[in-house]
């Protein structure tokens, strides 16, 4: 019984959604493109996106939860958690194997912060945010993801930026 009540409101929810796609620059919550829906009278958003575009990861995307205080405008915190899988650079010479071989890598990345999105009509907006991310991967936590080699460290730390814009359907 709990699960049928937990479906039904879950669908009620879906009901009353807003749906939104966003495009912006940096990697936070909304990483580079994504579709959002924005439910409990705008205050809850969940997300899908796209993180960007590297010829030497595979795949860079994942979604993400915000909490916006005063709906659609105003300030947010959110989590934004993404998988990303690709190869390092740094070649491997294997003799016995006679040629080249490349290390693959997959991480997880997850980002907490906060945000500020306006809307300037009810169908446009902007929004910008910041955060702290870290990664999980290689057996470990780090703070840091060197995007040429794939290498993880701790000795630095990145807080990310992103800004865009937000098209409501």
């Amino acid at each position: 019984m709990k699960k049928i009540t937990l479906i039904i409101c879950l669908l009620a929810c879906i009901s009353f959604a807003q749906t939104s796609i966003f495009a912006g620059l940096g990697q936070a919550y909304h990483g580079l493109v994504g579709v959002e829906q924005t439910f409990l009278n705008g205050h809850l958003s969940a997300n899908a996106h796209w993180l960007g575009y590297d010829s030497d990861y595979d795949f860079m995307g994942g979604a993400g939860v915000a909490y916006r205080f005063n709906g659609l405008t105003g300030p947010y915190v959110f989590h934004s958690s993404e998988f990303l899988t690709g190869r390092t650079n740094d070649h491997i010479y294997h003799e016995e194997l006679g040629g080249v071989k490349e290390e693959r890598f997959y991480y997880w990345r997850l980002v907490f912060g906060f945000g500020l999105q306006h809307m300037f009509s009810e169908h446009l907006g902007m929004f910008f945010e910041t955060g702290f991310e870290f990664y999980a991967g290689d057996g470990g936590y780090y703070t840091y993801l060197d995007m040429d080699d794939g290498g993880l460290s701790k000795d630095k730390i990145a807080l990310p930026f992103a800004f865009g814009l937000v098209v409501q359907l």
